[in-house]
């Protein structure tokens, strides 16, 4: 093996281990997060903001960190039956969303 494909190695790892850390990072910050929005749910704090019920009569609530793709945002939407109350905790504090996904096919 090479000089430089033993630097190459190191680099590749490095890379691995920073973006390990990362997300144990990020899914340590989801956790915090969801148990504070369970706190307040608890409370009945955010009553007034759960606006969106399913069909059970259920506010599905979906917490989400600002830094995760849309992607996870809507497969969460789709997991709770493509409604829900969403709360994204950004750098400046905590916005609250109603989602309700669009469905060609559902005649709404």
């Amino acid at each position: 093996m090479s000089e430089e494909d033993k630097l190459s190695e190191k680099v590749a790892e490095a890379v691995e281990v920073a973006a390990n850390e990362a997300a144990k990072r990020e899914i340590d910050e989801l956790t915090e997060f969801e148990g504070a929005v369970d706190e307040m749910l608890a409370s009945g704090y955010l009553d007034d903001t759960l606006r969106v019920i399913d069909a059970d009569g259920v506010a599905q609530v979906l917490p989400v960190l600002d830094s995760e793709p849309i992607a996870h945002l809507i497969e969460g939407v789709e997991a709770v039956g493509g409604r829900a109350n969403v709360f994204v905790h950004t750098g400046q504090g905590i916005v609250a969303l109603s989602v309700l996904e669009y469905k060609p096919d559902d005649g709404e």
